[in-house]
């Protein structure tokens, strides 16, 4: 999958089951940014967790692209004071 890929079956995947701050949140969510693009790479389907580099990867790349910086981490991003759901879906989407 490519980022892009991730990151819009993970905007999708917070419309579903809700989103959330300060945790990656469980199988059946909610989720934060990370935990949703964890969700879309297969994490929660296996016993031994597959490799998560591309999930942090696509948040990574879904918040540098909503806040324009290439200082930016996903889960400060998700989880700053004030933060709303509609912002972390439009960045997955907008994620390149």
């Amino acid at each position: 999958m490519t980022y892009r890929e991730i990151c819009l079956k993970a905007a999708e995947r917070l419309r579903e089951v809700g989103w959330r701050q300060g945790a990656y949140g469980g199988r059946d969510g909610p989720h934060c940014m990370i935990g949703a693009c964890r969700w879309a790479v297969g994490w929660y389907d296996n016993d031994i967790p597959v490799d998560i580099y591309p999930a942090h990867l696509a948040a990574l790349a879904a918040a540098r692209s909503a806040v324009f910086s290439a200082d930016c981490s996903a889960a400060a991003w998700n989880d700053e004071p004030g933060r709303t759901v509609e912002e972390v879906i439009a960045a997955l989407e907008t994620c390149p």
